[in-house]
């Protein structure tokens, strides 16, 4: 268990849903925040991550942990966003962070801390920074589209 504050590097792993120019809306209430979901396939190091506290979700031998930033801290005042560079570790600036596609690859740093509020006691996780290693670039474009028909008298009567 975890009982110190400490960074955590997480090697080689697909960026998925990466949120890194502006904070995104919290659904559930509180600060919007930067967030990242990480992919491996590697069993060991989803364990590793598995036994640093992260939230590991597994399907079909795809591991995933999704990571986030608060926008602010418990008192309202900013945090500094999400640290984001390229192979070279040369910065990737705001418009440049909305390109980050699904399928990149790269590495992340992590804070994680021990807490205990309200009786539990558990580990909290900030997404420190990102280096973007292979960048696969966003497009909005849909990769697939529906085919034209013409409407039949089961599918008129629907609408």
């Amino acid at each position: 268990m975890l009982t110190e504050p400490k960074n955590i590097m997480i090697s080689g792993v697909t960026l998925n849903w990466a949120r890194l120019d502006t904070p995104a809306d919290n659904p559930f209430g509180g600060a919007p925040s930067w967030e990242v979901q990480i992919e491996t396939t590697d069993k060991a190091q989803a364990k590793a991550l598995k036994d640093d506290g992260l939230n590991v979700k597994e399907a079909d031998g795809t591991f995933t942990v999704s990571l986030r930033r608060k926008s602010e801290t418990k008192d309202g005042s900013p945090m500094a966003p999400v640290r984001v560079v390229d192979a070279a570790k040369n910065p990737i600036d705001g418009a440049n962070r909305r390109k980050i596609g699904n399928g990149s690859t790269g590495n992340v740093i992590v804070w994680l801390a021990p807490y205990e509020y309200a009786g539990k006691k558990g580990i909290t996780a900030s997404l420190t920074a990102v280096q973007v290693t292979d960048m696969v670039e966003y497009s909005a474009e849909a990769s697939m589209d529906f085919d034209s028909v013409s409407a039949n008298e089961e599918t008129a009567d629907l609408f």
